[in-house]
């Protein structure tokens, strides 16, 4: 297959840059994390931005890791990249078995609920305890990602609100409860009183993710949304700032001008 010999190919000149680039040579599987994590942010912007010419570059900046990560691997004799190959096209089709078997999957929740299942036989084979459903989302993904999937995976099982409203009203409950701690917190700004307001801001936030999710709105999507228009707006009371000192109030009106241009 032509798509065959030119991964081959590619894998080839990963090992030929190992070998003699000397940036390559000095990589190791640890210093190619902050890489990984960037080529894959990127992709996503391509993805946001519908850049899909960009997108296929980004991809291949991915592609690159996971064949150089799988090089670095086959030199200390951990696995080859024929083995990341094998194993996830194994996992694809042990976990589809309505596609490559008989089994019956007639909703898209009788394959998560499946998947699952399979998982946890996956990890009984293998000695491991399976921690159920939430264990295997990485604590390493940005935080309102992890919400949105953790959530995601729960509503799965039916443990999630029926309407936006229900959704709405925690947002509410978790408001008031914000305000609450705070009182507290200005009466007497004790360790603990803090402690309980980072907790009860967390839960609020968590509840605004789940509302997101219930409209179908992507909350990481929103908050960079949010932010580029924060820094949109601020670029202007910067500019100000460099010919002068201002007032708040007079940053504020330069915010309120700029608001109104952009309308909204």
């Amino acid at each position: 297959m032509e798509t065959g010999r030119k991964f081959e190919e590619f894998v080839e000149i990963v090992r030929k840059l190992r070998r003699e680039c000397p940036w390559d040579r000095e990589q190791t599987i640890e210093s190619l994390k902050p890489y990984l994590v960037e080529e894959v942010y990127e992709a996503i912007e391509a993805i946001n931005e519908k850049a899909y010419g960009r997108l296929a570059e980004e991809l291949g900046d991915m592609l690159l890791h996971i064949v150089m990560l799988s090089v670095f691997a086959e030199e200390k004799k951990r696995f080859e990249i024929e083995d990341v190959i094998n194993s996830i096209a194994a996992k694809m089709v042990r976990r589809h078995p309505h596609v490559f078997a008989k089994a019956v999957a007639k909703t898209k929740e009788d394959v998560w609920l499946r998947w699952e299942k399979i998982k946890g036989q996956e990890k009984k084979a293998k000695s491991k305890k399976y921690q159920g459903m939430l264990s295997s989302i990485p604590q390493s993904l940005p935080a309102l990602y992890r919400a949105d999937k953790v959530q995601r995976r729960a509503a799965r099982v039916g443990f999630d609100w029926d309407k936006v409203a229900g959704a709405w009203k925690k947002v509410d409950e978790e408001l008031g409860e914000v305000y609450e701690s705070m009182a507290k917190v200005k009466s007497k700004k004790s360790r603990k009183e803090m402690a309980h307001l980072k907790e009860e801001i967390g839960d609020l936030l968590f509840s605004i993710v789940n509302v997101a999710r219930k409209l179908d709105i992507d909350s990481e999507d929103a908050l960079q949304l949010a932010n580029a228009k924060f820094m949109r707006r601020f670029a202007q009371i910067e500019k100000a700032l460099n010919r002068k000192k201002l007032t708040i109030d007079q940053m504020d009106e330069i915010w309120r001008r700029t608001k109104k241009r952009e309308g909204n």
